[in-house]
């Protein structure tokens, strides 16, 4: 299986930590809590998660912060030394934010895809988020479902 970093990417307050929640929720639920190790808990760390699941012998590392903060990368390290073969992370949008830098240093070791939620905007003076918070919640809900079916596939039958 080839190493890969699963980012999701955006702009601020747009869903990510949301979203990968939701993906660590529906990939918990196919497994025992035996094969559940929650590195740095929820309630703890403003609700993001740094989890570790283990699906069929696969290791796949959860890391919802995705802010410009220390514990990105730190907590991308720990996953990485825990020796993940799929890691979920969030990151800000832009090719010079520290958290994107954070990610591309992964390569040649881990492939990057990129990945971001669904959203509904509008350009005025900027990117203004205009979607209902329903509308939003519903994108992230099926980009959280298809991501968590994209991951555990991959633990089945390989992610070439």
């Amino acid at each position: 299986m080839k190493k890969t970093i699963i980012a999701n990417y955006g702009d601020p307050n747009v869903g990510k930590t949301t979203s990968i929640n939701l993906v660590y929720h529906k990939l918990h639920q196919i497994i025992s809590d035996a094969n559940c190790r929650d590195l740095h808990s929820p309630e703890d760390n403003n609700g993001d998660i740094c989890a570790i699941l283990t699906i069929n012998g696969v290791k796949v590392g959860i890391s919802s912060v995705g802010d410009n903060i220390p514990e990105h990368t730190e907590w991308l390290e720990e996953l990485k030394k825990e020796e993940c073969d799929i890691i979920l992370a969030a990151c800000q949008y832009s090719e010079k934010e520290p958290s994107v830098k954070t990610i591309e240093s992964f390569q040649p070791e881990y492939r990057i895809l990129w990945t971001e939620n669904a959203r509904l905007y509008q350009y005025i003076d900027q990117y203004t988020n205009i979607a209902p918070k329903a509308l939003s919640s519903r994108f992230n809900e099926y980009w959280a479902t298809e991501i968590a079916n994209l991951i555990e596939s991959w633990c089945y039958a390989g992610n070439e």
